[in-house]
């Protein structure tokens, strides 16, 4: 029993680490360095089309980064887990 609670805590917290964003093409380092770069250009076109409006600019912003290729999971609804059928 302990072993299955040591488990869970275990993938809860790794489960917080999780990142909400995730691209197929890159990984590791290449990932931060793209994020970042792609965030900040689509923070801009967004604030720029709806310079007073957060609710909107966050709207564009997520549109945007889809456009990009990136995949948003928010809460850890990236990860799944499988099971194997018995």
């Amino acid at each position: 029993m302990k072993k299955i609670l040591k488990l869970a805590l275990v993938l809860f917290l790794l489960g917080g680490c999780s990142k909400p964003w995730t691209h197929p093409e890159y990984s590791g380092a290449t990932l931060d360095r793209m994020f970042k770069n792609d965030s900040v250009q689509c923070e801009v076109v967004a604030g720029e089309k709806y310079p007073l409006d957060k609710h909107k600019q966050n709207k564009e912003f997520i549109m945007c980064m889809t456009d990009k290729g990136w995949n948003y999971h928010p809460d850890g609804q990236g990860i799944t887990f499988q099971t194997k059928p018995r």
